[in-house]
């Protein structure tokens, strides 16, 4: 596969046009899904790899996938595969947000080792490049730009066949995107961020060991936790949700507001850090079997654009698109009843579920506007078309429970640059 731009399978008008309509009640009404990997839980989570991972595995040939920052964790992986007799080898060299070049090397390691498990020890980043990885090595034969989650003209999954290679196991090291659990990874090509997703990609297994996250530092923390709420909030809020994804979202958006400050005042708070995991991995069953809103679609495109962390930017934009979508959805009064906020009237309602999600992210340090973020109006000005563009590209426009149009980007970026509320 060569590495330059070129489409992905988001940019295909005809599956564009599918995925703008699937979401609609009827279809989600007559057929719908849950995909989600096996779970180990708790602190002995890695321990049991010892015995768990050669039942994945048919040559006993483990690539560990990684990144420099968290080679040490992954070292700890390596002894416990070791000890089950497994012959391992460690690959670093994931680069945040993985273009699409770091995703060809970590497949060319795992050809040459032959591997038969790749074992995903990391954040998001490190994940999302496993998947794609897993995908180049299994299926040389495809470009990964255009691998659909469903064909387009049969409206059925085309089957990969990956597992035949090799399966996945993905150990989180931090609590936020959720990748250990979903079908999706965002994958850097060129200045994009675009969308790899297929059923196939869900991990065969998910390890939660709350030790694996201790070390993260608390601004990270913080803004991994508002990747959480976001997932939750844009899944409940969705027309794509349906009833097993909806209670995991509420638990999810539970669990943030409890132990997500917690877990930034005292990052050895053992408690904090197992329910921000658990949080974690609820949030991306939720939005990974129903759809995240706009919030995703603009801190995609903003985070790449001014380098902000995508935690942060989607989190940010959160608020806004809960007020956006409650033009079209009442599905808001759900989630305030939820989190115990009342009013007279429905817009008293919204009013006081955003301020309560503006304090939140006050009280963990997390910008609430573009302007708090430390981005000038001149420099989103100069950036404002670009920066549309690349919103309106991304495919979780289509999924939206109400439709964006180019000014209603323009106007919610404004909106969002101030803090004002969102009233068109």
């Amino acid at each position: 596969m060569t590495t330059a731009s070129q489409n992905w399978w988001t940019e295909d008008p005809k599956l564009r046009m599918l995925f703008s309509v699937a979401g609609a009640t009827g279809i989600r009404g007559l057929s719908s899904y849950f995909f989600t990997p096996k779970l180990l839980i708790g602190t002995d989570g890695v321990k049991a790899l010892e015995g768990v991972a050669p039942t994945l595995s048919r040559n006993k040939k483990a690539l560990i996938i990684t990144d420099k920052m968290v080679r040490k964790l992954a070292e700890k992986v390596q002894s416990v595969l070791q000890k089950a007799g497994m012959t391992t080898e460690i690959w670093d060299g994931v680069i945040p947000e993985p273009p699409l070049d770091n995703v060809l090397a970590g497949a060319e390691t795992a050809r040459n080792l032959e591997a038969d498990l790749l074992v995903a020890v990391g954040g998001g980043s490190v994940m999302d490049a496993a998947k794609a990885v897993w995908l180049n090595y299994a299926r040389p034969d495809l470009d990964i730009r255009q691998v659909t989650p469903v064909n387009p003209d049969t409206l059925t999954v085309t089957p990969l066949g990956i597992r035949s290679r090799a399966t996945m196991i993905c150990i989180p090291t931090t609590s936020g995107t959720g990748s250990e659990t979903t079908a999706t990874a965002v994958i850097t090509d060129g200045s994009r961020k675009m969308i790899l997703n297929h059923p196939e990609l869900v991990p065969d297994m998910a390890i939660l060991d709350p030790a694996f996250t201790a070390g993260v530092p608390p601004k990270l923390t913080a803004y991994t936790g508002m990747d959480v709420l976001a997932h939750a909030t844009g899944s409940v809020l969705s027309h794509w949700s349906n009833e097993y994804t909806v209670p995991l979202g509420y638990q999810a958006i539970n669990l943030v507001f409890r132990y997500l400050p917690r877990a930034v005042q005292n990052g050895t708070d053992s408690e904090a850090r197992y329910k921000m995991a658990i949080a974690s991995n609820m949030a991306g069953m939720s939005f990974g079997n129903a759809a995240p809103g706009i919030e995703h679609a603009m801190g995609h495109a903003f985070g790449k654009i001014f380098n902000l962390h995508h935690g942060c930017a989607v989190g940010l934009f959160t608020p806004y698109m809960m007020q956006y979508v409650s033009r079209h959805s009442d599905r808001f009064l759900d989630l305030a009843s939820y989190l115990g906020v009342t009013g007279a009237d429905g817009r008293e309602v919204l009013d006081k579920l955003v301020d309560l999600y503006i304090s939140f992210m006050k009280s963990v340090g997390c910008p609430t506007t573009i302007e708090e973020a430390g981005i000038t109006r001149d420099q989103l000005d100069k950036n404002f078309e670009r920066l549309i563009d690349y919103t309106m590209g991304d495919v979780c426009t289509l999924m939206s429970i109400r439709p964006v149009s180019r000014e209603n980007y323009r106007k919610l970026y404004l909106c969002a640059y101030t803090g004002e509320k969102v009233d068109f």
